[in-house]
């Protein structure tokens, strides 16, 4: 095995941990380990394939540093200002069903209970309805 099989490796390497991280930093590592690969197919030595690494990645990350944020951003568009546990679920939208005991309301393939944001609203099965909040494990609601 030549220089190249070491760069792709490394390269699927970090591509797989962009995959899991989404932060970008992986990313722009793996595509350096490729740009490296390439030099070594075109007969690059050791020491060439390492600047062409160092130089791709350091270019990469340069120019697209003031992309970084909007990058990140695209990465994670199903999360909601990259919120997490309880908070990722404020703002989302579903219709309001009853159960034998309070209403309840689906939001990918969890049920959960629900309220009102405001005691005065008055919520119906058929709704659709944002969540606003949530005390506990109860969905704040409210009609929109």
């Amino acid at each position: 095995m030549g220089i190249w099989s070491f760069w792709l490796f490394l390269a699927v390497g970090f591509l797989i941990a962009e995959l899991l991280s989404m932060s970008t930093t992986c990313l722009y590592i793996g595509i350096g380990a490729l740009a490296a690969m390439i030099c070594a197919f075109l007969g690059g030595e050791w020491m060439a394939t390492i600047i062409t690494f160092i130089v791709a990645t350091s270019l990469l990350y340069a120019f697209t540093y003031r992309l970084r944020h909007r990058i990140i951003k695209v990465l994670n568009k199903n999360n909601a200002h990259g919120a997490t546990g309880m908070d990722a679920l404020i703002g989302r939208t579903g219709t309001v069903f009853a159960a034998p005991d309070s209403l309840r309301m689906k939001i990918d393939g969890d049920v959960w209970q629900v309220k009102p944001v405001h005691k005065d609203t008055e919520l119906f099965p058929g709704e659709e309805v944002r969540v606003a909040g949530y005390d506990s494990i109860i969905l704040k609601v409210e009609k929109f």
